[in-house]
């Protein structure tokens, strides 16, 4: 949302015109925003375009932006550890947009704790540049210590695309989920312990667990060890040359063996909901966050192209005068072959005008 009056309204003509975000020609770069564009994330990119698109009229805030570009210009190291930093953020607008709307990915959580990862070191380089605006921006981008805390715990390093195909949720986060993986995980294992168990309880030496389709997990004794059965096993199947029965436990755990992929899909959906609704819960915060980087980014983005192409810091008043000497043409510059030929020119609203 914005103010018309806050803005210079450009009409489409004159953006096409002026070439400030496509080529009339329709060359690749060849526009105002490719050559001052050096933004580092998307929500800098699209920042950009939007200044460019709806230049500011308040001087104020002109001359604030202009104070920190050149803090920013002014020094090269602090300038670059920013840019470096502001690498490893993702676009937080979007994902967080995702979170809302019940469509983020596990690899989206991970990718909002990285971003706010590097909140802390941006705030310290921040901390040496005396500009306002600057300053303002650090206090503004808040790294959320709570949700980062939460994905740390929750969400493992490398998760899957997918949440359907498993191990998005951290060991450790979930005791019923860990029991579950683990018994998925240790299914023989578990077997032969158990059925060394048996063998030493009832004490009957070729007592087999075994599975099949139409039974589940059902405890083997041969014809000639029936008797020794203990008390407590339940018939299954009688067969020729051996005696099928079951136990409460075996009952239990065959439930939780033949359960646990599909309950392991489910509880890891649902406890990857619950982490989703408690980021989300702190949109707020995480959009001012994406705000601050995003201007901090088109801020180092114009210090690095002034850096680069050897711009200089306008001087601003509130007159009817402009006066540019030795002006350069910024998009010619770059593309004409032949030098480019500085220009001066003095405009006033009385003797000198178009």
């Amino acid at each position: 949302y914005f103010q018309p009056q806050d803005h210079l309204v450009l009409d489409q003509v004159t953006v096409r015109n002026l070439e400030l975000v496509e080529s009339l020609g329709g060359a690749s770069g060849r526009t105002l925003l490719s050559v001052i564009d050096e933004t580092v994330t998307s929500m800098g990119a699209r920042l950009l375009r939007s200044w460019l698109l709806r230049p500011c009229v308040k001087q104020g805030e002109v001359e604030a932006r202009l104070a920190a570009v050149q803090d920013l210009f002014a020094s090269q190291i602090t300038r670059d550890k920013i840019r470096s930093l502001l690498k490893e953020v993702s676009d937080l607008e979007r994902l967080i947009g995702r979170l809302s709307f019940g469509s983020a990915t596990p690899r989206d959580l991970n990718a909002i704790l990285r971003s706010l990862y590097q909140v802390p070191a941006i705030r310290e380089n921040l901390a040496s540049l005396p500009s306002s605006l600057l300053q303002v921006l650090s206090e503004s981008a808040d790294e959320v210590p709570e949700i980062c805390a939460l994905l740390v715990k929750a969400i493992s390093d490398d998760p899957p695309a997918k949440i359907s195909e498993g191990d998005t949720i951290r060991a450790g986060y979930s005791t019923e989920l860990d029991e579950l993986r683990s018994i998925s995980r240790n299914a023989k294992q578990i077997i032969a312990t158990l059925e060394a168990t048996e063998r030493t309880r009832s004490g009957i030496s070729n007592l087999r667990i075994k599975f099949n389709n139409v039974f589940g997990y059902f405890i083997e004794v041969s014809k000639g060890n029936a008797a020794r059965v203990p008390a407590e096993y339940e018939r299954r199947q009688t067969l020729t040359n051996a005696e099928r029965f079951t136990t409460p436990e075996l009952r239990d755990w065959e439930k939780k063996v033949l359960g646990a992929e599909e309950r392991i899909i489910h509880l890891e959906a649902e406890i990857f909901n619950d982490v989703c609704r408690q980021v989300a819960a702190e949109t707020k915060r995480i959009q001012a966050t994406a705000r601050a980087l995003a201007a901090l980014d088109a801020l180092a983005s114009l210090a690095e192209t002034a850096a680069r192409r050897r711009y200089v810091r306008p001087a601003m008043h509130a007159g009817d005068e402009v006066e540019i000497v030795q002006g350069r043409h910024p998009v010619i510059e770059v593309f004409n072959e032949e030098p480019f030929i500085p220009n001066s020119v003095y405009l006033n609203n009385s003797t000198d005008r178009l």
